[in-house]
């Protein structure tokens, strides 16, 4: 299981932080590719490829997020609170627990791991956990750094950021089709699938030269150590409850777990760069969360592959 499903995604993630030890490369150029043509090729192959399983498990699926996420704000502002985080070290915990990395690790493990019918589910949860990043995820940043603004303003600012995004239109376009059962043409369907797949490994290639220009000097250990048991333990088990009382099984089960098993997402270390809220400390906790997470992801697959 490790060597055919984690080790060929170690392989690219350490290629490319060896790369950006010797060639600068400036990963938002990555971000922009992956954001406005690669991430929506892949949304359109998946829905191509399995528009009326992806439909029927919709609504279902946004009820697990908005739970799972409910409950992991929750618990995450206990423990912030409990061992004692500054203002801007608490929202900065609570981003890192609360964003579910369903992208750069999350669907290439899970296609090596369960085929391309399961990675499109996978898809779909990167969908809906998008529109959390750039709506929430952009508003608890926002917090952390100006608390004194207020709430309603952030939100309006995060919400005017993810209609900027071609995300919500190529999710709408795509579920028209699926419900009318449109496939797409030859013509587009080649370039669309061969821009799907790209935006797996990009996603890879990203991670590795992000935590490649990761300066790790003093580590806030406390920090670290909390969120990575956040991310790697606690939101798996409670994707794993909710799952279950929703009466999701089966492969949807599966998906759904390793999705909110992944470690801290890298998009974490990109907000709180560009908001400044203390990215030294956001980046080590994403780099020291993917590290440990190899661990994890092949125990967790053990366990899952028992059912």
């Amino acid at each position: 299981m490790f060597l055919n499903v984690l080790f060929p995604v170690i392989i690219i993630i350490v290629i490319s932080f060896m790369l950006s030890k010797f060639r600068k490369i400036d990963p938002y150029n990555l971000t922009v590719l992956a954001i406005y043509i690669l991430t929506p090729g892949l949304i359109l192959r998946s829905f191509d490829i399995n528009g009326s399983v992806l439909l029927q498990n919709f609504l279902i699926t946004l009820l697990h997020l908005i739970i799972q996420s409910v409950v992991m704000y929750l618990i995450s502002r206990y423990v912030a609170s409990f061992i004692k985080l500054s203002v801007r070290s608490r929202y900065a915990f609570i981003l890192l627990s609360f964003l579910p990395n369903t992208g750069n690790i999350g669907i290439p493990v899970i296609e090596l791991y369960l085929g391309a019918s399961a990675s499109s589910y996978a898809a779909l949860i990167l969908v809906l956990t998008s529109i959390a990043t750039q709506t929430y995820g952009i508003y608890l940043v926002s917090r952390g750094v100006n608390s004194s603004e207020s709430p309603i303003r952030n939100l309006k600012k995060s919400i005017a950021d993810i209609l900027k995004l071609p995300l919500v239109y190529v999710v709408f376009v795509s579920i028209v089709l699926s419900m009318f059962n449109i496939k797409l043409p030859q013509f587009i369907r080649e370039p669309v699938y061969g821009l799907g797949v790209s935006a797996l490994i990009l996603g890879l290639i990203q991670l590795g030269i992000v935590l490649g220009e990761i300066k790790i000097k003093l580590i806030p250990v406390k920090f670290v150590v909390a969120v990575t048991i956040m991310k790697l333990i606690i939101s798996p088990l409670i994707a794993l409850g909710i799952g279950i009382l929703l009466g999701i099984n089966g492969t949807e089960l599966k998906v759904v777990v390793m999705q909110y098993a992944m470690p801290s997402a890298l998009y974490c270390s990109i907000l709180a760069t560009f908001f400044r809220l203390i990215p030294r400390t956001v980046g080590i906790s994403v780099f020291f969360s993917t590290i440990a997470s190899f661990v994890t992801l092949y125990v967790l697959m053990e366990i899952l592959n028992l059912f």
